[in-house]
């Protein structure tokens, strides 16, 4: 017969081994106010709580890693792991780094969850913050759903209002008393008080220094001498101000924009709501300038603080005015210029090209040194000069012309700077010509005007009269000369927006989506003569009130020509570089531009077309964003023209507004039961920073194990909005529109469903969009939120044991069925193991471990399935096992997954896979069982020996051979010797390790006979880890025969008759050395002799009468005693006449 066939080495393999390359994570994460409510907004710098559910739907694994991002102005404060379900761990390697979080869970057994709990602070900008979270199994396992492994939600933050106050006060001296002298100290204390309802940082305090007395008083100097924290109330504590930066710097505006600060410090520190801190400071202040006219100089300390948001009270302290010395008197002088014309004399009758001579005197006339440099410069519009030469002439008093030099600059010229000592004259003469302006096509008269002008260097001397630091002289020069027809030319410019077509972007009502916009520029000669053209476009400077945007040039070539035009190469065109419209020196941010160096000629009445495209990206406003594109062309030469106003174009698109939407989704609750139904909830919200939205593109994609139950509905929460009134619902994909939201509203979509019947984790997709032409999205990243719940359901898990056998070997399939001990009774669940084409069952499926389940099995030997219904799971009870026997003929790898699976209700299925190796076996082995008994016949009482021979009659060696002795119960077991192998006397077992081919090993067993009855005794093969070829060979029998030797009768009738006389006992003549004793009823002994020999009749011989007479008619108890014989013969005997 086919016994089980177990592969020890496989044993060594646990079934958590061979589950664990695959499982089934998910991720979870919900925003909470700290009371653990769910919320969609928070106030800036609130206080709020990340609850993070981890699950794990799928096998036990070890090390699962997470890794969470926040939102970069989210400040973390702590964290903790709780409710720890079947098992779990708790998280832990916490780790953060540029605010993404990064953690492990040690264990997450199958259908285990732990919460992590991230406790933060809101930020103090507004909007909405994206939190994205994910989890991943260890490196070698796979999960078999990722759709569940990331959570992406987002949360608006709200604007309340902070209120900060600061008061400020001088201490030493005492307010009002002037300062002693010249470098003594001032200290000044000042306090901070929140008045605000929250706790709220300052991110910055200056002390800063107005001068409120007359710049003509003189200025000080201040230093920052120290600053110590000397109070502080409810709760708010001092800061470390060992980083303070402190300064010293002239006191010389009583601008508050522009006052130097003396001390600043920029590390922000938090003050408690109703919370004040008070510091203490000192400055020193010494004389930094004189004064012509020296008076007390008074300057105003304030404290100034920044925060990082809008404060209702004054950023600016309080003035505390505090009266310095006098400044040092000043030195005075008096610097003076003038220039005449002195050839021609008459400079009314002044002609181009004509030689004007000008004579321009310095002076000083103290009564101090100035330092100094001074020049002559053409003003005139339109007319150049050409300068002949510059020579110093003449100088008187303490100076001579070697002193300086004079540098000719084109239209003006200058002096070196140099020291002009008092009462001094410097005279220096300049030749020029006017030069003839080309014709022009409206004439007129050219009126020139020259400015000389003296200019003191920064020093401590005061010019007493500033009046006479300049002149100006003025000459009329002839009209300018009228242009032929022929010379009249006329270059022109026109801008079109192309992409998107006007009307978009053409007002606020009708507005284009941010990016790229495209234009067509065409330049026009409309003149008579091939000319070089200068070409740039450009972004304006922009004013003050417009909202900041920036242009990026993606692209420009030029795309067509009339008349004889070419297209020549752009060599000037900056692509990829952002500008914004500010520079320094005034010029303009240039896209691309056609140099004259570029020598690009446009003939006559031709023009040539360019296609730009430009990327623009306005920065968020309530304000209408313009991106303003300007071309300006001109002719190279200075050709007369007669229109000027077409030399320059410009295009104005009106850019969406922008909007910020957060979406999160959320269940109702982290984790749900099979076929449970619940709400996912969509929270929708347009934060308080944005402009109106409209239109906004809803979609929300539920996993499709979820059965929608319901409509979805829709409700404002808060703000002014207007809800969706329809769904549109195809599968599990539910889309909608809003038509509106105003800023800071939210709605809510509700959507029923019920959990599907099988565990697992299952997300829930949201989305919310706007219409890029309509409104512009700030922060794509909260427009989607991606959740999950963990839903809860028996889960089936199973294996071969062992998961190796040989071919028509055996293989036990173990099912084992989980439950979470917490959850209610669970009813009805069922599943069909189809089993790999090519195995069948060798029996019927028993329960292992019931732990109180019930149910109804099916499967008998030779299915080729095995499965159970109404399986019911009694409330607190974790697991169930049972299994049933199966084989195969046919060697193969046989893979029994989810695949095999059908018929299944409220059970999870989804992880379960086993694999059945079927391996060829090489042996050929016979084990042959022989066994004999010596001696054959016996008495009871008799001692007896079974020998039992074990040969491998095959060609293989023969391993784990394991013979059974079934000793009947007319044997009782003495002792037993084996040649080879360990026998068991408890279970009269005889192993043997190892059989060679024609190997025999035996076994003796020496027992005593104790019955007459029940005495075949069968040995043979229990099991061995080979396929016994020839299983008729597998066991062998023996028995003992009974003999009538020493059976006593019972009873004797010594009447004469000769027939019964005597006690005969058969055979004991050959036990000669024995002992008898006889009894009566009263247990005395009447008769004993030893070597007894057939001859009791009935009489005594012991007690009275002692040998007088036949013993009374009754039955008497013997007892035999023979030597060799371990237990003794007793019985009855009746004795009778």
């Amino acid at each position: 017969m086919k016994k089980r066939l177990y592969l020890f080495l496989i044993l060594l393999y646990s079934s958590s081994f061979l589950f664990s390359q695959t499982t089934d994570l998910s991720i979870n994460i919900e925003v909470q106010d700290l009371s653990g409510t769910a919320i969609s907004q928070v106030d800036i710098y609130e206080d709020f709580q990340y609850l993070i559910t981890l699950s794990n739907s799928g096998n036990a694994i070890n090390n699962a890693s997470i890794s969470v991002d926040f939102d970069d102005d989210i400040t973390i404060l702590s964290t903790s792991s709780q409710n720890n379900i079947n098992g779990a761990s708790d998280v832990s390697g916490i780790s953060i780094a540029a605010n993404v979080l990064t953690a492990t869970v040690a264990n997450m057994p199958n259908n285990s969850s732990v919460e992590f709990l991230v406790l933060v602070s809101a930020p103090t900008n507004l909007g909405g913050i994206a939190v994205n979270g994910s989890i991943s199994p260890p490196a070698g396992t796979t999960d078999t759903n990722t759709s569940n492994n990331q959570s992406i939600i987002s949360i608006d933050v709200l604007d309340i209002v902070i209120d900060f106050e600061v008061t400020h006060t001088q201490v030493s001296p005492t307010p009002g008393t002037p300062v002693g002298a010249w470098g003594d100290e001032v200290t000044y204390q000042f306090t901070i008080t929140n008045n605000s309802a929250i706790d709220f940082p300052v991110e910055v305090i200056r002390g800063r220094l107005i001068l409120t007395s007359l710049l003509g008083n003189g200025q000080p100097f201040a230093e920052f001498i120290s600053i110590e924290c000397i109070d502080s109330t409810n709760g708010t504590l001092c800061p470390d101000l060992s980083t303070i930066a402190g300064s010293s710097s002239s006191v010389t505006t009583s601008n508050v924009s522009t006052a130097p600060s003396i001390f600043t410090f920029n590390d922000g520190f938090e003050i408690t709501s109703g919370g004040s801190i008070t510091f203490e400071m000192a400055y020193r202040y010494t004389n930094f300038t004189c004064s012509s006219d020296p008076m007390p100089i008074m300057v105003d300390s304030f404290i100034e603080i920044a925060l990082n948001h809008a404060n209702v009270s004054s950023n600016l302290s309080n003035f505390v005015e505090t009266v310095l010395p006098n400044a040092d008197q000043c030195p005075t002088t008096d610097a003076c210029i003038e220039t005449q014309i002195i050839d021609p004399t008459d400079t009314t009758d002044i002609d181009y090209n004509e030689e004007v001579t000008f004579e321009t005197t310095v002076c000083n006339n103290g009564p101090s040194e100035a330092p100094l440099f001074f020049f002559i410069q053409n003003l005139s519009a339109n007319v150049d000069w050409d300068i002949i030469s510059v020579n110093c002439i003449t100088t008187t008093g303490p100076v001579t012309c070697g002193d300086f030099t004079i540098s000719d600059n084109g239209q003006l010229w200058v002096s070196s700077e140099f020291v002009l000592q008092p009462n001094t004259t410097i005279t220096i003469e300049t030749v020029v010509v006017f030069l003839e302006p080309p014709c022009n096509p409206f004439p007129t008269q050219i009126d020139a005007t020259i400015k000389s002008q003296i200019v003191l260097l920064p020093t401590q001397t005061i010019d007493t009269n500033t009046d006479n630091n300049y002149y100006y002289n003025y000459i009329t020069l002839p009209t300018e000369e009228p242009c032929d027809t022929e010379d009249i030319s006329d270059i022109q410019v026109t801008k079109t927006q192309i992409f998107p077509e006007s009307p978009i972007g053409s007002s606020q009502t009708n507005t284009a989506e941010w990016g790229e916009i495209t234009y067509e520029i065409t330049v026009i000669n409309d003149g008579n003569t091939d000319e070089p053209i200068q070409v740039q476009d450009h972004m304006p400077v922009p004013l003050v009130g417009d909202v900041p945007i920036t242009g990026t040039l993606v692209s420009v070539e030029c795309t067509g020509t009339t008349g004889t035009a070419s297209c020549f190469t752009i060599a000037n065109a900056n692509i990829g570089v952002t500008f914004d419209g500010a520079t320094e020196d005034g010029s303009f941010d240039t896209f691309w531009e056609i140099l004259p160096e570029d020598n690009w000629i446009l003939p006559a009445n031709s023009s040539v077309s360019f296609t730009v495209t430009v990327d623009w990206q306005p920065e968020c406003s309530t304000q209408p964003m313009i991106g303003t594109n300007y071309v300006r062309v001109n002719y190279v030469n200075n050709v007369p023209e007669t229109n000027l106003g077409n030399n320059t174009a410009f295009v104005e698109t009106y850019f969406a507004p922008c909007i910020d939407l957060v979406v999160q989704t959320y269940p109702e609750f982290a984790q749900v039961d099979t076929g449970e139904p619940f709400d996912w909830i969509v929270d929708i919200s347009n934060s308080t920073t944005s402009s109106s939205a409209i239109d906004i593109q809803f979609e929300n994609i539920l996993d499709n194990a979820f059965t929608i139950s319901g409509s979805p509905a829709c409700s404002i929460t808060s703000g002014s909005a207007t809800c969706m009134s329809t769904f549109n619902i195809s599968g599990n994909t539910i889309t909608g529109v809003i038509p509106s939201m105003e800023a800071g509203s939210t709605i809510r979509v509700t959507i029923p469903v019920t959990a599907p019947n099988y565990g697992g984790g299952f997300n829930n997709i949201a989305e919310a969009f706007p219409n890029a032409a309509d409104n512009e999205e700030l922060t794509p990243e909260t427009n989607i939120s991606v959740n999950s719940v963990q839903v809860v359901s028996p889960v089936l898990d199973k294996l071969f044991f062992p998961d190796t056998i040989f071919e028509g070997g055996e293989s036990e399939l173990i099912f084992t069925v989980y439950n979470i001990a917490s959850n209610p009774t669970q009813n009805g669940i069922a599943f069909t193991d189809n089993l790999p084409t090519g195995v069948t069952l060798t029996s019927s499926p028993v329960w292992i471990d019931a732990n109180g389940c019930t149910a109804t099995f099916s499967g008998v030997a030779g299915d080729t399935f095995v499965g159970i219904t109404d399986l019911t799971f009694p409330s607190g009870v974790e697991s169930c096992t049972f299994s049933v026997m199966v084989t195969s003929n046919v060697a193969g790898t046989y893979l029994n997954d989810f695949q095999n699976m059908s018929d299944t209700n409220n059970l999870d299925a989804s992880q379960v896979s086993a694999t059945l190796n079927v391996i060829v076996d090489p042996s050929n082995v016979d084990i042959e069982i022989l066994k004999s008994v010596e001696p054959s016949e016996a008495i009871v009482g008799q001692e007896v020996t079974f020998t039992i021979t074990a040969t491998n009659i095959g060609t293989t060696q023969a391993t784990g051979v394991q013979v059974l002795d079934a000793l009947p119960v007319g044997y009782e077991y003495i002792s037993a010797t084996t040649s080879s192998g360990i026998f068991d006397d408890s279970s009269l077992s005889w192993s043997i390790p190892v059989l060679e081919p024609n190997q025999s090993e035996t076994l003796q067993i020496n027992v005593l006979v104790v019955a007459s009855t029940d005495l075949l005794n069968v040995a043979f093969l229990n099991t061995l880890n080979e396929v016994d070829r020839d299983d008729s060979n597998n066991e062998d029998d023996a028995i003992v025969e009974i003999s009538n030797c020493l059976s006593i009768p019972e009873g004797i009738s010594p009447n004469g008759d000769s027939e019964n006389d005597f006690l005969v006992i058969p055979c004991i003549e050959r036990f000669p050395d024995n002992t008898i004793k006889i009894y009566n009823r009263y247990g005395t002994l009447i008769y004993e002799t030893n070597n007894y020999d057939n001859s009791w009749d009935g009489r005594a011989n012991r007690g009275i009468p002692k040998s007088s007479g036949l013993l009374p008619v009754g039955t008497y108890f013997y007892i035999l005693e023979i030597n060799g014989i371990a237990k003794p013969l007793q019985g009855y005997v009746y004795l009778n006449y």
